[in-house]
């Protein structure tokens, strides 16, 4: 097991946890002795999956639609009333495609799409959580963005992607700098390519190793790694760190 610090006694809200990159955080978060709200949406058998190396005492699954503000506060209202959350890892996503040259209604379908989970959604549970981790006194915020975010997309087909993760960004940026003298941390995580998830979902091997050749690390990130990341930031060893956006991208791009 990799040393980390130790997150016995905290409790993490983790969205997406069903999918690669949240099952991985779920598992990590649950090595390092935290108790797991694992959310999902619409696959219950993958955050069972991501749960299932954590003791039940440790572990909850709770299922909510993050396509709205609504939602996002119901999930909020539900969770708390039932535990003291001490961090929230804001994972949940979709890529819905938004073709530069396509059909208009693909377009738009997708802009509302992306716009309602990535930003309205996940926004609203990220004021909720600020909001409450301020009048306490103190609380965690971890972000996922993506790399996309920083530069554009590299891909025509998702631009809505990265300008939606890019909004999301702003937002925990801006939390942090009117929240920070109230014990509240806010963090921003920007993977490049992950092996698993989104970053090779309908790839075959030989597409995979392509856009890993072409990557300064010649290598995805590992799910292991983001995972050990947000451990990382959700301790008491981050206490200073608040409104960064960490880049674990294997210097595919250097600022």
């Amino acid at each position: 097991m990799t040393a980390h610090p130790s997150l016995a006694g905290r409790t993490v809200l983790v969205t997406g946890a069903s999918g690669g990159i949240g099952s991985g955080i779920v598992a990590a978060l649950g090595d390092a002795g935290a108790a797991v709200i694992a959310h999902y949406s619409t696959h219950l058998e993958g955050a069972r999956a991501a749960v299932s190396a954590i003791p039940d005492d440790r572990s909850v699954l709770v299922q909510a639609d993050l396509s709205s503000a609504g939602g996002a506060r119901q999930l909020w209202s539900e969770v708390t009333e039932q535990h003291d959350v001490d961090a929230v890892v804001l994972n949940a996503a979709v890529i819905d495609p938004t073709p530069l040259d396509g059909p208009d209604a693909e377009w738009d379908a997708g802009w509302e799409h992306l716009l309602k989970v990535n930003v309205i959604g996940s926004g609203a549970l990220m004021r909720e959580a600020a909001r409450a981790f301020a009048e306490r006194g103190h609380g965690t915020v971890v972000t996922m963005s993506s790399w996309a975010a920083e530069q554009g997309s590299r891909i025509r087909d998702v631009s809505g992607y990265a300008a939606s993760k890019a909004a999301i960004r702003n937002l925990a940026q801006t939390f942090a700098r009117h929240y920070a003298d109230r014990g509240v941390r806010m963090h921003i995580v920007a993977p490049g390519v992950v092996n698993a998830g989104m970053g090779t979902r309908g790839q075959d091997d030989t597409e995979v190793e392509r856009v890993a050749g072409g990557l300064a690390m010649r290598r995805l990130v590992t799910v292991h790694e983001v995972a050990q990341l947000v451990t990382y930031l959700c301790s008491d060893s981050a206490a200073s760190l608040t409104g960064a956006t960490i880049d674990i991208n294997g210097a595919s791009y250097i600022r």
